[in-house]
This record gives C-alpha cells, structure tokens and sequence, in this order.
C-alpha cells in the first residue's frame, strides 16, 4: 500500500514538473520581438530605468531606445508587443513597478481606435511574463472581457498545446529567441528597409466618438491606479495613418477622457511636422515607421521626457555599461539603411528639400553619374553611395555643384546614391532632407 501511495505521489510529482517545464517554455510565444520587448525587459537591473513605453507595436516602432541612449543617456524601454489592448496597461504597469517603481510610464493612446480583444493577443501580453498571483489576476481580466467560458479558459492552463504550432521555431530559436540587447529596438526587415507613401491615408479631425463602455471603465480604473498610486504616467498619440475618422474620434474622446482627470497628454495626432516626419518615406506601413521616422520620434519625444520630467543623462555612469553596448551592437545592424549623420541630433535642417530630379546614369565602363536639381538654401551637397543591398552607405563628395561623377565601378553589382542638402554652421553642416532609397543603377 505504501509503495502504491508512493508511486502515485511520484507519478504526480513528474507530472507537475514536466507541466512546469513545458509551460515555462512552451508558453511563450517565439516571436522575437516579443522577446526583445517582454523578455528583455526582465533582464534591466531593478531602479536602472527612468522610463517605460507601454502599449502595441506603435510603441517599439516608433520609439529606438538605443539613439535616446546615444543622444541623450535616456534609458527607456519598451514594454510591448503587437496588439497590447488598453485593458492591459494597468496590469503592464503594475509588472513593470515591481522592479521600475520609480520610472516614467508612458502609455500609448492609439489603443483606443480598436476594440477587437482575442485570445491571440493574451498570448501575445502575458508571453515571457513570470508567473505571478497579479498575471493571473491580467489573465482572469481579459478572459472575463472575451466572455471566455470555463472550457475555453482551460486552453490558457495548457498554453504549450496551443503553441504546438511554433515549436518547431522554438527548437530552431534554441527553445527561445535569445534576447540581442538592442534595449528592445525594432531591426526587422520591414523596419528597415521599406516605406510607404502615407500622404493621402494621414487624416486629422477634431471630431469625437464613442469608446466603449469597457474602454473607458478601463481608462477611469487605470488613473484611479496611477493618482493612488502616484505613478508618473505620460499618455502619448502619435502620428500615423488611420482606418477612419471615426478611429481618430475613439482617440481624441480618450484623450479628452485623460486630460479631465489632469493628466498629461503629448498628442501628437496633428504634429507630424513638428515631429519632421515625411509622410513618403518615413513610414513603412499604414501605422508604423520605419528607421528613419522612429530616429526623428525618438528625438522630439526625448526632449519632451527631459524637459517634462527632469530625466537626467545617465552616459557614463556606473552600471550603465549595456546601453552602450546595446548602441553598437544596434549602430551595426542598421548601418546598411541609415546614413551616417542621422543618429546624431543638432545636425539638421529639415527646411532643405529633397533634391528632385536625380537622375543616375553610365560613365564610361566603371563610373556612374548622378545629377539633381538645386534646392533652395543650400550650400553643399553631400553625396552618399551605398554598394549591393547590405553594404553601408558610404559617402563618396561633397560638391557644390548639382552633379557629381563616381568611378572605380564593379560591373553587375547594384549601386545606390542619394544626395543630401546642406548648409554650412560654422564649422559643422547642417543636413536636409532626402530620399532615404535614393537612384539605383548597375553597369
């Protein structure tokens, strides 16, 4: 009898362990940025952020911890994954103060301009978060939004069977996505290297609609947290592309919602100029930037942060030693798509246009010609060439003139110029605007 009991009690014990096991693995969703977000973030030592971006992929699209780092010694981290509903953030901002009590929380607005909670996206938010009395607390609260019955919430106390279909990426991954210390920034492909003409699908109104009644129940319990709490949160909209007016009234309604209770909130719905972004380029898709776009969001919302919040330059302070590493791992891997001089602030003069009428053309068996037209105010005109896609963006002149002839050619490779504006600041330029893609030709 006493072996059968003990039999039964191991038998229970392996089961709980191997349970523990596979959930603790195959729990989480492979997607790496996910990882680099969710995952990432538990590995920042306790009290080391002064801010935390919280919300959908709008936030680790938009904002590029790394050049706030460079630029200013910010260390803020994007908590975040794709289509983090607003009924989250109370919960993502009670997690991330066990260990960043005293951060700046930084909350994205645009969550409001759709209300179509899946069982996907709890996967998604809860992906790479410990185990804890408050995620089961997130969970039962997003079950209870679904209108999840017993029996579908059982799927949730077995994640690892509804992951089945990704775990062959998780055993190519080495069971997880190893987190890259890029501080959460965005490197995918899309970021990257394409864009996407926003011109006709940007919209603005000063038109309100409904949220939902769950929406602002939400929003209300979240300030209530946060003033009991004395959280210092920041809500944030940003500029981007939207699927209706209608959208852009949920947003502004929230917004209104917000700043009624006295908090703060940097809409930047309409400011896609003040922010410098070029609605036909500096987004790759209908709602999110790319690079170039998210360096110049990065930009505005620092300065925003440090003039706000007092947030102090941490560069070169004791324990801070990742952050730079995390740049040039970062400045590495983007290097094949950003020109030289855009990570740095100070340096620009968004009032130079982009050249227009770049034409790229042969000289002779090895050289190139690019010629454009003149813009308006500038001086000298810097002359980048970029060799096969994955080379860096080398520059080659700086001429005066509206034309420049290159040499020294390999035949069947592609080549890229762009020609950027600028003007002189004493002894430093001042760089305009051009075309992130540039004129290709191959010889």
């Amino acid at each position: 009898m006493k072996r059968s009991i003990l039999k039964i009690i191991a038998f229970i014990g392996i089961f709980i362990l191997l349970y523990a096991a596979m959930t603790a693995v195959f729990s989480n969703h492979p997607d790496f940025r996910i990882a680099q977000s969710i995952r990432a973030f538990y590995d920042e030592p306790a009290g080391s952020l002064q801010g935390v971006y919280i919300g959908s992929s709008n936030c680790y699209a938009f904002w590029n911890a790394p050049v706030a780092w460079k630029n200013y010694g910010l260390t803020v981290f994007p908590y975040s994954c794709a289509s983090m509903p607003i009924y989250a953030t109370e919960y993502v901002i009670r997690e991330a103060r066990k260990t960043q009590p005293d951060a700046v929380y930084i909350v994205n607005v645009n969550s409001v301009d759709y209300d179509d909670l899946n069982i996907t996206h709890i996967y998604h938010i809860m992906s790479y978060m410990p185990e804890s009395e408050l995620k089961k607390e997130l969970r039962d609260h997003l079950c209870d939004l679904l209108g999840l019955s017993r029996s579908q919430r059982l799927e949730l106390d077995f994640p690892w069977i509804r992951m089945r279909q990704y775990w062959t990426e998780y055993l190519d991954e080495g069971i997880l996505p190893r987190v890259d210390g890029m501080k959460g920034a965005s490197h995918y492909e899309n970021f990257l290297s394409k864009t996407f003409d926003l011109t006709r699908r940007y919209k603005v109104t000063e038109k309100r609609a409904p949220i939902s009644d769950n929406q602002r129940a939400c929003l209300e319990h979240l300030i209530d947290y946060c003033d009991a709490e004395g959280v210092k949160v920041l809500f944030v909209s940003v500029p981007r592309g939207e699927r209706s007016a209608e959208s852009l009234g949920r947003i502004n309604t929230a917004c209104d919602l917000i700043r009624a209770r006295g908090h703060d909130v940097l809409y930047l719905t309409d400011q896609a100029d003040a922010v410098h972004l070029d609605l036909s380029q500096d987004f790759y898709e209908i709602k999110h930037t790319n690079i170039h776009g998210s360096i110049k969001f990065t930009d505005y919302l620092s300065e925003y942060l440090i003039r706000t919040y007092g947030l102090e330059d941490k560069r070169g302070d004791a324990g801070y030693e990742s952050w730079d590493e995390g740049l040039q791992r970062y400045t590495e891997v983007i290097a094949p798509y950003v020109l030289d001089f855009e990570l740095d602030i100070g340096n620009r003069d968004f009032a130079l246009a982009m050249p227009r009428g770049a034409k790229v053309t042969p000289a002779g068996a090895d050289g190139a010609e690019i010629a454009w037209k003149p813009v308006k105010g500038a001086e000298v005109y810097c002359v980048y060439r970029k060799a096969g896609a994955k080379g860096a963006w080398e520059r080659v002149a700086d001429s005066e003139d509206c034309a420049f002839k290159d040499s020294g050619l390999k035949s069947g490779v592609e080549y890229r110029y762009t020609v950027v504006p600028a003007r002189r600041s004493g002894e430093n330029l001042l760089y305009g605007n051009f075309s992130v893609y540039g004129r290709r030709i191959t010889l």
